[in-house]
């Protein structure tokens, strides 16, 4: 009973694979569809196209009830069918994966292989005429392939498969030399899923041949056929579905992301275009997460950028929660005086990785802004935030002494006209007005 029930449900294995075939092939057509609307497409989309319909035809023919109303209509024009589908499937992605050369085009690999495609659908329908009708629609087996009509059939229709099969991978392998990430991964699992369809397509053809003549008989071919078709669509499937399901969840992440990510840089972005409200775009409706962050990642650099002459030079280096401080005090006076004359600079460069990398520094000083100001009471606590300004601004003087002190080093005979002599007068100038005039800011306090 055991043994019944496996064998039952074996048998059960290749139909199921067919219906998820179909339903991954159906929305990979509707996709290819979607994908010429958009963008259109050269010889290699339409090839696609062409096979990706073709490929869902042949599995929807295998359907039990196609099948039966088909071969109402004319014994044998199921299996015909399904096969011709097959191999036109297969020829079409012959020309998709087909590595172009200095001396054979695409187009070219196109018109050549339109020969043998031809020649197999004609080999196909001449041996299905030699066929009995009542043996049209039988399986193989030891007794059917003993006809040479049925075996001629399925020669001529696994014959092209493995060709087909063959050339892919030949072409995928050159495309894996030059791949690398989620593609060459998409790549190895096609060239395993053709191969493996490849490999079934031959121990089928030494099955029909040693059947058909009678020199041996090996049952386990024909089993290792079966079980190398079903392995081999589901390594395909997994090949052409991994880039499209990859993206898919990618666009997800990402869009999940941004959606936060637009959220935490809001508490900066109503700081600034409150104060600057010009740099404000119109809205059109609705936006996606990405292009809303892009948008205020936009506003929020304009305003900067407005803005810049009210903010002190070690605000580009400050940390956030003194920036933080410095950009309240900029928004404050902007709103008293209005806009002044002064040198408008780049402020917060953005960093590497896209729009990630130019939110990035935004976010930090956006959550620095989330936390409520302090309340100055009193000059002490304004001189604070005084002492914080000249602190960073000391740190970019004292690192500049750092390195000019290497050239002393290397060049003592600079005598009292040295490098370093000469940047520690100036920084020390640099530092006393600025404390004068944080002084005066602190008075006003």
């Amino acid at each position: 009973m055991p043994a019944q029930i496996a064998a039952v449900s074996w048998d059960t294995v290749p139909a199921v694979v067919n219906v998820i075939a179909l339903v991954v092939f159906a929305g990979a057509l509707c996709w290819r569809l979607d994908q010429i609307r958009r963008s259109g497409g050269g010889l290699q989309a339409l090839a696609m196209t062409v096979s990706i319909s073709a490929l869902t035809l042949a599995f929807v023919v295998s359907n039990d009830s196609v099948t039966l109303t088909l071969d109402s209509v004319f014994a044998g024009v199921a299996r015909l069918a399904y096969y011709a589908l097959l191999a036109v499937g297969v020829a079409a992605l012959i020309v998709v994966f087909f590595f172009p050369g200095s001396a054979v085009t695409r187009e070219r690999r196109a018109g050549v292989e339109a020969v043998p495609l031809v020649v197999a659908l004609i080999g196909l329908q001449v041996s299905l005429a030699f066929i009995p009708s009542d043996m049209r629609d039988a399986s193989v087996s030891h007794w059917t392939v003993t006809n040479w009509g049925f075996a001629l059939f399925y020669l001529i229709a696994s014959g092209y498969l493995a060709y087909g099969f063959v050339a892919c991978v030949r072409s995928v392998r050159k495309y894996l030399l030059l791949s690398d990430g989620y593609l060459k991964t998409s790549l190895i699992l096609l060239s395993a899923g053709l191969g493996l369809l490849a490999i079934g397509s031959v121990a089928q053809i030494f099955y029909v041949l040693g059947n058909a003549t009678g020199l041996f008989d090996a049952p386990g071919l024909l089993t290792a056929s079966r079980v190398l078709a079903v392995l081999g669509v589901v390594g395909f499937l997994m090949g052409i579905t991994y880039p499209m399901v990859r993206s898919r969840l990618a666009s997800l992440t990402s869009g999940r992301r941004r959606k936060r990510d637009a959220e935490r840089i809001l508490p900066l972005w109503s700081l600034v275009t409150d104060a600057v409200p010009e740099v404000v775009l119109p809205t059109t409706g609705p936006m996606s997460p990405t292009a809303l962050l892009h948008r205020r990642v936009i506003e929020i650099r304009d305003a900067l950028t407005q803005l810049s002459p009210f903010l002190p030079v070690a605000f580009g280096y400050a940390n956030p929660e003194v920036q933080a401080g410095m950009l309240r005090f900029a928004v404050a006076r902007r709103k008293d005086e209005g806009s002044i004359s002064g040198e408008v600079r780049p402020v917060l460069p953005a960093g590497e990785g896209g729009l990630e990398g130019d939110a990035e520094p935004l976010i930090r000083l956006s959550e620095a802004l989330s936390v409520p100001p302090p309340d100055y009471d009193d000059d002490d606590d304004a001189d604070d935030l005084d002492t914080q300004v000249l602190d960073a601004e000391d740190t970019e003087v004292l690192g500049a002494v750092d390195e000019t002190a290497e050239l002393d080093a290397a060049d003592p005979a600079q005598g009292s006209d040295s490098p370093t002599e000469r940047l520690a007068e100036s920084g020390g100038a640099h530092r006393r007005d600025n404390a004068d005039s944080t002084g005066s800011s602190a008075s006003g306090h």
